[in-house]
C-alpha cells in the first residue's frame, strides 16, 4: 500500500506542467502511429506472398501492440494524477474552483445565462471539496451593469444587458427584469 507521503511526494516531485505537456505529446505520437498502422492494414489485402502477408501482421500487431502500452502509460499518469489521492485531487479541484471565480468575475454582461452555468459549475467543485460558495463570492459584486436597488432585495444578484436577471436561492434562475417587478407586485399585494 502506497502512503500518504509516497502520493504527496510524487505529486509535487515532478513539474505537473511539463509531465502534462509530455503526456498530450505522446498521445499525439499514439494518434499519429495508428493512423499509420491503419493504412498499413489496408494494404494488407494486396499482399499475395504468404510470408511477406505473415511477417507484415506481426509487424502492424506490434505497432499497435507499442502504441496500446503508450495509451496505457498516459492513462496510468492521469489516473495517479488526477484520481487516485485525494489530497491533489483537492489541490486540482481547488485551482478550479479559483479559475471558476475568475471566469464569473470576469463575465461581460452579455447573457446572464452563462453566469448562472459557471456559478453552478463553482457550487458543484465546492461540493466535491467542502468549501461553501458563498464564502467564496461577494454577490453584490457579480455584474458591472448595477442591479437596480429595488431588485436586490427580490433577491436579483445580476443583470445582463437584455435585461434578464439571474436570481433564485441557488442562483439557478433566470427570469426577465420585467417578470421580476410583476412577481414583487403580487408579493407586495
Amino acid at each position: 500500500m502506497v502512503k500518504h507521503s509516497e502520493y504527496m511526494e510524487a505529486f509535487f516531485g515532478v513539474e505537473l506542467n511539463q509531465k502534462f505537456e509530455d503526456m498530450i505529446n505522446e498521445l499525439k505520437d499514439a494518434e499519429d502511429n495508428l493512423k499509420e498502422l491503419s493504412l498499413e492494414i489496408g494494404k494488407l489485402g494486396e499482399i499475395k506472398d504468404t510470408d511477406t502477408l505473415s511477417e507484415s501482421i506481426k509487424e502492424c500487431r506490434a505497432v499497435a501492440y507499442e502504441n496500446a502500452q503508450s495509451i496505457k502509460d498516459v492513462r496510468t499518469f492521469l489516473d495517479f494524477y488526477l484520481k487516485s489521492d485525494k489530497t491533489s485531487t483537492h489541490i486540482i479541484l481547488e485551482r478550479d474552483a479559483y479559475m471558476k471565480i475568475y471566469q464569473i468575475f470576469k463575465w461581460d454582461g452579455a447573457d446572464v445565462r452563462d453566469l448562472k452555468r459557471w456559478i453552478g459549475d463553482l457550487k458543484e467543485i465546492c461540493d466535491k471539496i467542502g468549501l461553501n460558495m458563498r464564502d467564496l463570492i461577494n454577490f453584490k459584486k457579480l455584474t458591472s451593469q448595477p442591479v437596480p436597488p429595488e431588485l436586490v432585495k427580490f433577491p436579483v444578484y445580476a443583470l445582463d444587458r437584455q435585461g434578464y436577471c439571474l436570481t433564485g436561492p441557488a442562483f439557478d434562475m433566470v427570469l426577465h427584469i420585467d417578470e421580476v417587478r410583476e412577481q414583487m407586485a403580487e408579493n407586495s399585494n
